[in-house]
């Protein structure tokens, strides 16, 4: 089953069924928005195709100009209600940064997340496969 590519302004995503990799990409001013449309997005997807078809899911934070502090909140909570609902702890996550300053501005988030093994922060698509090989071997 396939579903529609999420395009809003500031977050587009989009699943690749060969890679079996979810897409999720952020740009311009971040706010709680666009992370509650992602995550709608992505509960609607395992929905469809299942979580064991999800090899891993790439975050894209680059073409992020600023973090509204809604968001990083917002996404946290929309991340646990999503874990509360299906196991996900099996699945890889790469959040792809330009720069020290957002991998700073993410990584304070991360720190309080349990299952933050299987989260990691990233500086390119190859470096979010590298990531998912290593967590899958």
């Amino acid at each position: 089953m396939n579903i529609e590519k999420l395009e809003l302004e500031q977050v587009t995503a989009y699943y690749e069924p060969e890679k079996r990799v979810a897409y999720i990409a952020y740009s311009g001013i971040l706010g709680s928005d666009a992370s509650s449309a992602a995550y709608q997005w992505l509960a609607e997807l395992i929905a469809a195709v299942g979580i064991d078809n999800i090899y891993g899911e790439i975050f894209d934070f680059t073409a992020v100009t600023q973090f509204q502090p809604d968001n990083l909140i917002d996404a946290r909570k929309n991340s646990r209600k999503l874990n509360l609902r299906v196991d996900i702890h099996s699945t890889p996550v790469a959040m792809i940064v330009r720069d020290m300053i957002q991998e700073e501005i993410l990584r304070g988030p991360m720190r309080n997340v349990p299952e933050n093994r299987r989260k990691r922060i990233v500086m390119s698509e190859d470096d979010a496969f590298a990531f998912f090989e290593a967590w899958h071997a």
